[in-house]
């Protein structure tokens, strides 16, 4: 009788695991509830994190919030005078551009607060805009409390895509989402326009913790278990302390596996906003880096040839350079997670990990104790200056030392003239490599595949050689390539992919189909958009494979179709596909979205040509010569049209500026001396080719153009250098041991 069920039973018994497992399901979604809500439990992290950066990210205007002074003072700069001013709590900035009408503005949010604060203004669409005239808020002793221009020499300039209200000042696409916390930007792409929204309006505890709810309920229910079950989604648990061992100076991790693992998770959830990268999809803390965003490597115009930061990458891309980063240090290491300040002040912070009775001392440093020179990070971590008053220090931590370069930094220069220069006998070997390697020197080729190839130098100085390998096209090149693919770091596999761009497409297919499920989302970006070419070429297995991964690259590249940048990549991409009509489109969305972006108008030109529409492409190149005469790129374009409409002489002038303004390359160098030659200006295109040797040396197209026009010049004899360097860069080339055994003949 107990056995025996009733199909009304069974229905109920069903019912009630049904709703059972409705409820646990509900129970384990997850959604925002605010920083507020923390501080109950964790009062002494929030009330550190209200005095920290993440905290005045971005806020509403009141006369708290509000540094600036808005007692109707003005500004004026090139003819744009701006005027601040307040009415009750309403803070106001009102725009006249040369004599013209004024435009006031109200201020939406202040944005930032330390060392500058600036103003978000609302254009319109749904599009708000970081004003260009900042308040600078260091005290008056440090020649602050000021009103101060953001890029002087750019900003109102004709043309200028540096103007407050275009598409680099916007905060939509280019500064919400780490200003605040789980950003949607909403875009629409018709109208342009956005209906941006956020959970919370500063960089809150969810920020980096994800979505508190359910923790919250486990709280509340007594179910929270620390380390086991917190409700979070990642556990950004205390750091992997170090500790001195067997007499060494320098620290070392108790545990090297879990310090790594460690660093990976709070690399996953503060690096994408504290690095130069692209957004390649949903931003989770809890999601590998590799997921979520593209890290820009250690190329110019970002970075010196010796890894010191140049423009403004944002400290990760430094960081992965450092011998601390190899041995598992991370971020709260060195920094209060909540308060973002330094644990430790001055010495003290390093001397956690450095010993100091060997490393603060004069023997080491040479300077005297308690000087400026003493201190560790004004030789390991240099300042540069962004923003015009914003110092920030490079988080490499490198040793000064000899520059390859001759526009690198030296951080005793700082301090010290050129003399002090030799003081320092500390060489990097990337310095070096990566110099050459920028500028294509062949004969590096060897020593930089025995870089990559090593196990002891930093993944993201190996990637950024492997990536540039590609334009030093061997064989060699081709097994660094095969092994890196196999490598266990994302950026290696993906500078691996990218290095394969100047293979055969059946090659690079072989090579890369078998990389299509990589599981880092930026390989499998590279992976389509080096195999897109092949799709029209494969059988239709293949071709169904490949689909769905240039499917998941499409989806990849949307997140960035709000920026002109983002559909010129998009545009690309279409064209690798043998589509050019969508290439088009997605340019002129560019266009709409920035009138003045150069690359699209270059870009177009490009496509009209390969259509043979030489009206549609001068069209675009007028346009581009108007708003940028002085970019190389632009007067080299313009050249080659005036040549395909045979009108030589009128393009040699446009192709030689193209050699002496930036940013120049060595084949717009190669173009120009065969032009010269084409019009019987053979000296001419000697000269230019040597220039070219002495910028780019051992580069194989400049070196036999040499030959060849001292040949045709009855100037063999003079050839004897750059046949030899041939030689070494090509050894089995007929046509080079060909010329040298008959200048032999010819030499008595």
């Amino acid at each position: 009788m107990l056995r025996t069920i009733t199909k009304q039973c069974l229905f109920l018994i069903l019912c009630l695991l049904s709703f059972q497992g409705l409820a646990l399901q509900e129970s384990t979604e997850t959604s925002y509830i605010g920083s507020q809500q923390c501080s109950s439990c964790h009062q002494q992290q929030y009330n550190k994190w209200q005095q920290s950066h993440h905290f005045k990210a971005m806020e509403p205007p009141n006369k708290t919030s509000v540094l600036g002074n808005f007692s109707n003072t003005t500004y004026l700069h090139k003819g744009v005078k701006s005027t601040f001013s307040s009415r009750g709590d309403t803070f106001f900035i009102s725009v006249t551009e040369n004599n013209g009408p004024t435009q006031e503005y109200p201020i939406a949010y202040t944005f930032g607060f330390y060392p500058l604060q600036q103003y978000l203004l609302d254009i319109g669409n749904g599009k708000l805009q970081a004003y260009n005239v900042a308040w600078d808020s260091r005290p008056t002793s440090a020649g602050g409390q000021r009103w101060f221009q953001l890029l002087e020499d750019q900003a109102n300039a004709a043309n200028s895509e540096f103007n407050w209200d275009r598409h680099l000042y916007n905060w939509n696409s280019r500064c919400a989402e780490c200003h605040s916390t789980n950003v949607d930007k909403n875009y629409d792409p018709d109208s342009l326009s956005y209906k941006t929204s956020f959970e919370e309006i500063n960089v809150g505890c969810e920020a980096c913790h994800g979505p508190g709810s359910l923790h919250q309920q486990l709280v509340q229910t007594n179910q929270y278990k620390k380390s086991e079950n917190t409700g979070f989604s990642t556990q950004l648990t205390a750091v992997i302390p170090f500790q001195f061992t067997n007499d060494s100076p320098i620290a070392q991790p108790i545990n090297g596996k879990k310090a790594k693992d460690e660093q990976s998770k709070q690399v996953n959830a503060c690096g994408g906003c504290h690095s130069r990268r692209q957004v390649i999809g949903s931003i989770d803390p809890a999601k590998p880096y590799h997921d979520q965003f593209r890290l820009s490597l250690i190329h110019d115009p970002l970075y010196f040839a010796d890894g010191q930061i140049q423009d403004e990458v944002f400290v990760l891309g430094s960081f992965m350079q450092s011998k601390m980063y190899q041995q598992g240090v991370t971020c709260t290491h060195c920094h209060d997670a909540h308060s973002g300040e330094t644990l430790l002040p001055d010495n003290a912070l390093c001397s956690q990990c450095h010993a100091a009775n060997t490393y603060a001392t004069p023997q080491h440093h040479k300077h005297s104790a308690d000087s400026p020179g003493s201190q560790c990070v004004n030789c390991h971590m240099p300042e540069t200056v962004y923003m015009g008053v914003d110092p920030r220090r490079d988080h490499s931590f490198s040793v000064p030392g000899a520059a390859h370069d001759a526009d690198t930094p030296n951080a005793c220069q700082q301090c010290h003239d050129s003399s002090i220069q030799g003081w320092s006998k500390y060489t990097d070997v990337f310095s070096s490599l990566n110099d050459r390697a920028r500028k294509a020197d062949t004969l590096a080729l060897r020593d930089m595949n025995n870089y990559i190839n090593s196990p002891q130098y930093p993944d993201i100085r190996k990637a950024t050689l492997l990536d540039l390998a590609a334009e030093m096209p061997a064989r060699l090149t081709v097994e660094t390539i095969t092994q890196q693919l196999q490598s266990t770091n994302a950026l290696l596999r993906r500078s691996a992919v990218d290095a394969s761009r100047f293979l055969p497409l059946d090659m690079r297919w072989s090579l890369l189909n078998p990389h299509m499920d990589d599981p880092a989302a930026d390989v499998r970006f590279s992976v389509a958009e080096q195999l897109a070419p092949t799709l029209q070429h494969l059988n239709s297995s293949d071709a169904a494979r490949l689909q769905k991964l240039l499917n998941e690259h499409h989806a990849q590249m949307i997140a960035s179709e709000d920026m002109a940048s983002g559909q010129a990549a998009i545009a690309n991409f279409a064209l690798a596909l043998g589509k050019p009509e969508d290439a088009i489109a997605s340019l002129e969305r560019a266009l709409n979205i920035e009138p003045n972006y150069l690359p699209a108008h270059l870009n177009l030109a490009d496509i009209y040509r390969s259509q043979h529409q030489p009206l549609l492409e001068k069209q675009y190149l007028d346009k581009a010569i108007v708003l940028d005469a002085d970019n190389a790129a632009v007067q080299h374009a313009y050249g080659l049209f005036l040549i395909r409409q045979k009108q030589t002489q009128n393009a040699l002038a446009y192709l030689r500026k193209a050699t002496e303004v930036e940013p120049t390359q060595v084949r717009f160098f190669y173009v120009y001396a065969v032009a010269l030659d084409s019009v019987m200006q053979t000296q001419q295109a000697i000269e230019t080719l040597q220039q070219a040797n002495q910028r780019w040396p051992n580069h194989y197209n400049i070196l036999l153009a040499l030959v060849e026009y001292l040949e045709k010049s009855q100037r063999e004899a003079e050839s004897w250098p750059y046949l030899s360097t041939l030689s070494a860069i090509a050894p089995n080339d007929p046509a080079i041991k060909d010329r040298v055994e008959r200048l032999r003949a010819k030499t008595p």
